[in-house]
């Protein structure tokens, strides 16, 4: 059942392995067309969730396993993610460590809405943190 909070958990997890991958053929499989989120840059659609994604792989390397996800949890259609990424910043190969707390409004299978925000656990003097609010 599309319905059921494990099912929910499941449509952000996809969301989230796309991004690792950056593999925006399959964004439509767990992302409404109706889509808006809500980052700190500034509310976005799903062009700019496509545009946001493109611009994280242009700045970081990534791996399958890049993500981890902290905890979930599920209120009604909302699942509320903190998640740890761990990526390399694409110019010098410097580990990063960023911190996440993304709150997901899923409907029919699919995230309609969404308020993330992200953080540098240590600061890089070849990163900027207004970099990471695109």
């Amino acid at each position: 059942m599309q319905d059921s909070p494990e099912a929910r958990k499941a449509v952000f997890r996809k969301l989230v392995d796309i991004y690792a991958a950056g593999d925006l053929s399959t964004l439509d499989q767990c992302v409404a067309p109706n889509y808006v989120g809500h980052p700190s840059a500034g509310d976005r659609d799903i062009e700019g969730l496509r545009q946001s994604i493109q611009y994280f792989h242009n700045l970081f390397i990534y791996t399958k396993d890049s993500f981890r996800i902290e905890d979930q949890l599920v209120d009604g259609e909302k699942v509320a993610t903190r998640m740890t990424a761990h990526v390399q910043v694409r110019e010098t190969g410097e580990p990063v460590t960023l911190l996440g707390i993304n709150i997901a409004r899923i409907v029919d299978g699919k995230i309609v809405e969404e308020w993330n925000t992200w953080e540098q656990t240590k600061a890089s003097e070849k990163l900027n943190p207004a970099m990471l609010s695109a």
